[in-house]
């Protein structure tokens, strides 16, 4: 049985009608996955980010686990993101949306490890003010029709939960442009996955602190 802490504590971060249990299970298990693939995919195993995928489908988009447990959390936009109201001046101002006519960007920081390897280290602005889920994940990531939600969703349906015929336009598209040594959608997944894990992380350490 759980002891009086371990109640106080779930409850903290829980909302008063969630089960306990069940919920920090969840939470528990598809961190734990998502972490062990994500080392996966460093050591090699590139297609790991399918599981990741997967995970942030669960985590974020389907049902999204995460709003039911940490009812409040919120996360950093992307590099250089535009929010409607900043697009509504930049109209004003230059008489069209500053995306108008977008084919493709790449709102992130690449490193390179000099032996024909990269990897996306800054893809959210942790310096902004956060923002609600839906926000977030509609988020242009490579241009209007590609949104965060967009990118899981498609790696998720047409790559780890199915073998369909054929990619949907968003994978015809990121499959078409190259990080170097892979498809650009692979590294976005794992980049998305870590700072999710570490926001995660984050809030749950914060909660327990707050409540000891």
């Amino acid at each position: 049985m759980q002891n009086q802490r371990e109640i106080q504590l779930t409850s903290s971060i829980l909302g008063p009608h969630m089960n306990i249990n069940k919920a920090m299970n969840d939470l528990k298990h598809s961190m734990d996955n998502l972490e062990g693939n994500i080392g996966l995919f460093h050591e090699g195993n590139i297609a790991a980010y399918r599981v990741i995928a997967v995970q942030l489908w669960i985590l974020l988009c389907d049902g999204p686990l995460v709003p039911r447990v940490l009812q409040d959390v919120k996360l950093h936009p992307l590099q250089g993101y535009i929010t409607k109201e900043e697009d509504e001046e930049l109209k004003k101002k230059f008489g069209h949306s500053i995306k108008e006519g977008l084919v493709f960007q790449m709102p992130a920081m690449v490193s390179f490890n000099g032996k024909g390897g990269s990897r996306i280290e800054v893809l959210f602005d942790e310096r902004r003010q956060p923002i609600e889920l839906e926000e977030w994940l509609d988020q242009d990531l490579f241009n209007q029709k590609i949104t965060i939600r967009q990118l899981i969703k498609s790696v998720r349906h047409k790559e780890a939960a199915h073998s369909d015929k054929d990619y949907d336009e968003t994978l015809k598209f990121s499959k078409s442009i190259k990080l170097v040594d892979e498809d650009i959608h692979i590294k976005f997944v794992v980049a998305i996955g870590e700072y999710i894990l570490k926001i995660l992380k984050n809030e749950i350490s914060k909660r327990e602190t707050n409540v000891t």
